[in-house]
């Protein structure tokens, strides 16, 4: 087991976005649906299935996943903005691995401008603080450059107690949560 800020978790496990809902019981049913459906049509027209590794980097220390979902139809991914799909399914992905790994809960959407994309409940003994997670999608190629650009962009946000970035490739599945330090 490695720790991290004094959680430990396994180098390998599953992860059913399907249960995005119960982990943040906040997500309405709708947009959870939209953001489960459109990770799905991400990881597959990456020609990925069901129970795919994706290496994860957690705050610089390396671990994978076995992400899982409800295999997704293909043939109506031209109804969907190719963008969409892509930063939808980062969301649904960062806000599983938020939960796995952090055990932070949705408390609401942020808004534009916000310098991040969600607030959410970060409880330890008793105590929660405010964190606020920018998330970020790429559907083919690395995610360094991006992840340093909302890195920076989330150093913005001056009203939460946590400044953390997620951003998840889905051409090679991996995924990296950054903390950052201070605010800019």
């Amino acid at each position: 087991m490695r720790s991290i800020y004094g959680i430990g978790y396994p180098a390998s496990v599953d992860l059913d976005l399907a249960a995005l809902r119960e982990m943040h019981p906040q997500l309405p049913f709708d947009i959870t649906l939209v953001m489960v459906g459109r990770a799905a049509l991400a990881l597959e027209r990456n020609a990925h299935k069901p129970g795919v590794n994706l290496s994860l980097e957690l705050e610089r220390a390396l671990s994978g996943v076995s992400l899982l979902w409800q295999a997704a139809d293909l043939g109506h991914i031209e109804q969907h903005d190719h963008n969409r799909i892509t930063e939808d399914g980062a969301e649904a992905v960062a806000l599983a691995l938020a939960y796995r790994y952090r055990s932070w809960r949705t408390i609401r959407r942020l808004q534009r401008g916000d310098c991040a994309d969600w607030l959410l409940a970060d409880v330890r003994d008793g105590v929660e603080q405010k964190v606020a997670l920018e998330i970020s999608g790429v559907n083919r190629g690395g995610i360094a450059a991006r992840l340093a650009q909302k890195v920076a962009q989330v150093g913005r946000n001056a009203d939460a107690d946590q400044r953390w970035a997620c951003v998840v490739g889905f051409e090679e599945p991996i995924a990296a949560l950054r903390f950052i330090e201070e605010v800019a």
